[in-house]
């Protein structure tokens, strides 16, 4: 068996591999997507709302920034 297509088999396994890869991803993003508000994905951003909303909430009621 000559270096070449032992480099170009593994080439073809890595690029196999990359694309069970992606499949997969996408159909775990798929999967956490949908379901409406009971999504994780939707959940998880209404999450990160909520706490950026409190926190410029409490930000803006600051009177001394620099108390440090």
């Amino acid at each position: 068996m000559s270096i070449g297509s032992r480099i170009g088999r593994r080439a073809a396994q890595r690029g196999q591999s990359s694309t069970e890869y992606i499949v997969v991803v996408a159909f775990a993003i798929l999967v956490l997507w949908e379901g409406g508000n009971s999504a994780p994905v939707t959940q998880l951003v209404n999450a990160m709302r909520d706490a950026y909303e409190g926190f410029a909430y409490a930000i803006s009621y600051a009177t001394d920034l620099n108390a440090l």
